[in-house]
């Protein structure tokens, strides 16, 4: 499984721009792609302050069955000069509090398409040693 939060700043002014092309990639995820477990955006406390948490069953579906798509691709180009900063977290449930699985570390082919080895290098899943001290094992 692969469990993602994003942390998003969005430039001043730009809320309702970021909103709508928030949903329009929500409503493109959940209908073109039959993978997604979680794919939603929310408001933070603080102004231009979003979240957006995903999961998807593998890594590799997160990356191939979403990432590299057309629809992720023609929607996250409108992004440019939207976001300010985004921090990609990738979360590890806690067993028994959570419906989801553990989120664990897979490689990208080396003959995926050269967007998803891009994306690799910047989206990569960073495991923490300390949850599998924590799992149930």
């Amino acid at each position: 499984m692969a469990t993602l939060l994003a942390h998003i700043k969005v430039v001043e002014g730009k809320e309702k721009f970021f909103e709508d092309l928030s949903r329009e990639l929500f409503e493109k995820t959940h209908a073109n792609e039959d993978q997604v477990i979680h794919y939603e955006y929310w408001r933070g406390r603080n102004r231009g302050t979003y979240y957006a948490l995903l999961a998807y069953p593998s890594y590799l579906d997160f990356m191939l069955t979403h990432q590299i798509t057309d629809h992720h691709e023609e929607v996250t180009a409108k992004y440019d000069g939207v976001i300010e900063d985004i921090d990609l977290e990738w979360l590890d449930p806690v067993d028994g509090a959570s419906k989801l699985g553990p989120t664990d570390i897979q490689h990208i082919p080396s003959d995926a398409p050269e967007l998803a080895l891009q994306y690799d290098k910047d989206h990569a899943v960073l495991f923490q040693e300390w949850w599998n001290l924590l799992r149930k094992k």
